[in-house]
Parts: structure tokens; C-alpha cells; sequence
């Protein structure tokens, strides 16, 4: 596809790129995915001295077009389903009752491709398929009129684990799949909520629409559904800044010594909250009414709070950060803008008619 460009008007680029006197060029969502195909493959050494390599793919998701969308709870907002003991909780029994030690041959591994004819856990007593266990769940849903549409796929955390006997080795309790699925929307999956960008949480509830779940077998299983509905369709295309244009505020936290490790790169729909809504206040998340779905990048890194220390603690904690896919800005992770805490209102977006 030949590419699109399109110059930024000057008003509008005093408005949306404050940090830029030229205009810039957009492109459509196939080509970014063009832009993407070679992945991120870059050796960096910060102010430091210290040598920093990013090696991933860049995921794109999504099909020809990327929306911007007004979101409300879907019916019902929340549903939970289990079916006798929750499996997660069965092998806790076994170790603390002292036989048993907790083994996860797949722990919380992010985004991963699963291939739905597999038996990821017959070696552990499990012969369920990935597919034979999410037909079952789809049942569940049908039988409660969910019928939204997730990255079946592509989850967004994909655990198997088992118990064994901590002397022998043994298979104690058979293995369970624990599964979190990202909610899926014209081909985006709802990735994050821009508050995780922020080191301290935003001001007012933080929500994050999708499918969890917990099976051993159809007689052990657990789960719970949060979801969203389209209330309205702002955009039903925008135009977006190029893959380099995008990596340019994560390469400066990288230079600066902040960004240990890139994890990966997707692009996807982030949450923004409400603007109109009584902010300062802490409220539930479900005396809210709307949310804004924008299409934006996703960078999961380990970041250094102090970069002159070049140590993370032993468990890390993986930061989603948000990228404007418009503009390329990243957002501050130390932004403490809006009554102290990181500002996660909607902003509004770029239009294909502003840029012609």
C-alpha cells in the first residue's frame, strides 16, 4: 500500500504535538503494520555507560481501521462462575499441609500465541486440550448471554501449573490451566488502562475489562467476566504517527538509564477515564458510566526508579506504558499532575480531516 502523507495544520500542532514545530506524517493502521514487520532489534548505552538491548517483535492487532470508542458496562458488568473446589487453591492445600510444592512449567507469560489443539499439561495429568476448555467457558457464557469477543489466542496471562511431592518429585495433584484473556473490539484487544503507566495510581477507580479463569476439569473450575459494551463510535479511523516516531520517548528512558528491559511492544486499545466525571474523589469503578477505548501503543518494561542504581528488586513488577499512537508521546511515569497522582483523562484524538 502506498503510503498516506498528510501534513498537521499549525493550530492543530500547537495543540496535540506542544514539543514539535514541524508537522509530521501519518499513516493508516496496515501501514503501520508494514513499519512493524522488522521488529525492534537495538543496542542502547544510557548516560551511565550501561549497555541496554531491545530485542522483540512489535505486535500489531487490529484489521484496516482504528477506532475511537465510547465505552459503558456491558450486561451484565460482572459475572462470576466456579464449579466445585477452585483448582488454584487446591495445590496452596498440598504445600501447606506440607507434601506438595507448587510447579508452573508456564507462569503469568504474557501474550503468548497457544496453539488451541494442544494438551499443554498432559505430561502432569491433565488431557485437556486449550480448546476443549475454552468451548466450556464459551458454554458458560452463552448459558448467561455474554457474547463478547475475546483474544482467545493471544492471552494476556497464561498459567499451567501443578503439584508435586517437594521429596519425590511425584505428581501430587494434577495440573490446571489459569487463564486471563484480553477483551477484544474491531480487532483491538483492551490492553491496559492508561493508570498503569503512572508510578502512583491515578485519581478515582481504575478498571480493565476481560475474561478470567481457573479449570482442572469441568467439575474444578473458577473465573470471572468484566465487560464492556460500545456506547458510541467517535472515530471510526485516525490517523497514527510512524513505529519510530512511537519508540522515540521509550529510547530517551532508555539513554536516561530509567527503562532496564523492554518486554515487549503491542498496539492495541488503552482505557482512558472519563474527564466529566468527579475527579479527586475515590468511587467505586461501577458508579461510573463511561470510558474512552483510544487506540495507543503498549510498552511492558522493567523500569529503574533510581537510574543511577542498576538494580531491580528480586521480583519486579512489569509497567505497561501507554504511547499516544497520534502524537508519539509516552506517558510520564512520574507524572503527578492531577491531585498529585498520574492524569489518566481523555484527551480527545487527531481526525484524518485535521491532517489533510
Amino acid at each position: 500500500m502506498k503510503i498516506m502523507k498528510r501534513a498537521l495544520a499549525a493550530a492543530l500542532a500547537m495543540l496535540f504535538l506542544p514539543t514539535a514545530g514541524l508537522a509530521q506524517e501519518y499513516y493508516t493502521l496496515p501501514e503501520i503494520r508494514e513499519q512493524a514487520a522488522e521488529g525492534w532489534h537495538e543496542t542502547y548505552t544510557d548516560k551511565y555507560g550501561r549497555t541496554r538491548q531491545v530485542d522483540i517483535d512489535i505486535e500489531v492487532f487490529g484489521e484496516e481501521t482504528a477506532p475511537v470508542i465510547k465505552a459503558c458496562w456491558g450486561k451484565p458488568d460482572e459475572y462470576y462462575f466456579r464449579g466445585g473446589v477452585d483448582p488454584s487453591f487446591s495445590g496452596i492445600e498440598a504445600k501447606e499441609k506440607g507434601k506438595g510444592v507448587t510447579i508452573a512449567p508456564y507462569k503469568y507469560v504474557r501474550g503468548m500465541k497457544v496453539d488451541v489443539n494442544q494438551k499443554y499439561a498432559e505430561e502432569y495429568g491433565n488431557d485437556l486440550t486449550v480448546g476443549e476448555m475454552y468451548a466450556f467457558i464459551q458454554e458458560l457464557m452463552q448459558e448467561q448471554g455474554i457474547e463478547q469477543k475475546y483474544t482467545w489466542e493471544r492471552p494476556y496471562k497464561f498459567t499451567m501449573a501443578y503439584s508435586a511431592n517437594k521429596k519425590t518429585g511425584d505428581l501430587l495433584i494434577p495440573a490446571y490451566y489459569a487463564v486471563e484473556l484480553w477483551q477484544e473490539e474491531y480487532g483491538l484487544p483492551i490492553l491496559t488502562h492508561i493508570a498503569n503507566s503512572f508510578k502512583r495510581d491515578i485519581s478515582g477507580p481504575v478498571v480493565h475489562p476481560g475474561l478470567g479463569f481457573s479449570m482442572r476439569d469441568k467439575d474444578e473450575y473458577s473465573g470471572w467476566i468484566t465487560d464492556f459494551d460500545v456506547k458510541e463510535i467517535l472515530a471510526e479511523d485516525i490517523p497514527l504517527c510512524s513505529v519510530e516516531k512511537a519508540t522515540e520517548g521509550a529510547r530517551k528512558m532508555i539513554e536516561d538509564g530509567y527503562i532496564q528491559q523492554v518486554l515487549s511492544l503491542r498496539f492495541g486499545y488503552v482505557i482512558y477515564s472519563n474527564p466529566d466525571e468527579e475527579w479527586g474523589k475515590q468511587r467505586s469503578a461501577y458508579d461510573m458510566d463511561t470510558w474512552y477505548l483510544v487506540p495507543s501503543w503498549v510498552m511492558e518494561c522493567y523500569i529503574l526508579d533510581d537510574p543511577k542504581v542498576d538494580e531491580l528488586r528480586e521480583y519486579p513488577s512489569i509497567t505497561e506504558m501507554t504511547i499516544n499512537a497520534q502524537t508519539g508521546e509516552m506517558m510520564d511515569y512520574f507524572d503527578t499532575s492531577l491531585y498529585g497522582r498520574g492524569d489518566a483523562r481523555y484527551k480527545g484524538f487527531i481526525s484524518w480531516e485535521d491532517v489533510r
